[in-house]
């Protein structure tokens, strides 16, 4: 038996088997954007303290996951460039639910991808906190909605958010999670936004070092980064553009040249635009734009190359 739900990720595809319980399910697995990012300093763990303002996409990958008959994982994907080994986070995360359900259960993950790599879209983070969900499921929910996000900060900092990808603040190393109240995150649902990308990938680790070589002056104080949060409950009708900050974009932008360029010509023509994550791909808000979508588009292909990503989308 056939079932399609909608769940707070999207629509999920559902497989019975004969006693009803769940043999297989393809869920949407969204990239997101930092509409806000805040760098505060290095931490004495090697991460680093952050406050940002997350929020998932409509645009994302698809997995599909099912009970292996072998005893072994076994990880398919549509992109050949993603290695599909050990060191792939979905992996990660199936053998991080094997030891802590404590039972030899096995999966198939078959990856529809569509999220760029080394983009600041946390498309890997994604992939594997949706394996999460799908895994739990399929183990007729053997670990707690609290244990999913304990297991998905053990595989990286922004995992945590995909577990339940309602606009949020993420804070501390991205593990905290706050999911904003109803009225402002209804008011984000349905914006509409351009992502787009040059044809390279910005290693994350890289772009902390970054940070961490310019410090102090990188780093912003959580005074500030709380005053700008403050502008999204005083402003009630849109999305002030104030709000759009990422401490990335200056230590990024001094070795990709291209990116403050395009964001810095953009901003003077009236686009609210932003890197999001540590880069490369960056965002524009297409409603408060004031040029059309398609001069939008024709100014970053001028600018990266007509081979660059672009995609339109919307805030889930």
């Amino acid at each position: 038996m056939c079932e399609i739900v909608w769940q707070c990720w999207g629509w999920v595809y559902i497989q019975k088997g004969m006693n009803d319980s769940i043999a297989e399910m393809q869920l949407h697995s969204p990239a997101k954007v930092n509409l806000m990012l805040s760098v505060h300093g290095k931490r004495a763990d090697g991460f680093h303290e952050l406050t940002s303002l997350v929020v998932a996409l409509a645009f994302g990958d698809d997995l599909r996951v099912k009970l292996a008959s072998t005893s072994a994982d076994q990880l398919k994907c549509s992109d050949p460039s993603v290695p599909t080994g050990a060191d792939n986070l979905i992996l990660k995360a199936a053998e991080l639910f094997r030891q802590r359900v404590g039972r030899a259960i096995f999966f198939e993950f078959d990856l529809e991808k569509r999220i760029p790599m080394g983009a600041g879209l946390g498309g890997g983070s994604s992939n594997a906190s949706t394996a999460l969900v799908a895994m739990n499921a399929l183990s007729g929910d053997a670990l707690t909605g609290e244990v999913l996000l304990e297991l998905a900060a053990e595989i990286g900092s922004d995992c945590p958010f995909f577990i339940d990808p309602k606009p949020a603040l993420m804070r501390g190393r991205g593990e905290m999670i706050d999911v904003l109240d109803s009225s402002q995150a209804e008011r984000l649902r349905g914006l509409r936004i351009a992502l787009f990308r040059p044809a390279f990938s910005i290693n994350t680790a890289w772009a902390y070092g970054q940070l961490a070589a310019a410090a102090p002056s990188s780093y912003e104080a959580e005074s500030e980064a709380a005053a700008r949060l403050g502008l999204l409950s005083e402003t009630r009708a849109e999305l002030p553009s104030a709000l759009l900050y990422n401490s990335f974009e200056t230590a990024v932008g001094q070795k990709y040249l291209a990116l403050p360029s395009l964001l810095g010509s953009l901003r003077e023509r009236g686009v609210p635009c932003l890197m999001s994550g540590s880069g490369s791909c960056c965002f524009a808000l297409l409603e408060r734009s004031s040029i059309s979508t398609s001069q939008l588009k024709e100014l970053c292909q001028n600018a990266l190359g007509h081979a660059a990503f672009w995609v339109e989308t919307e805030i889930c």
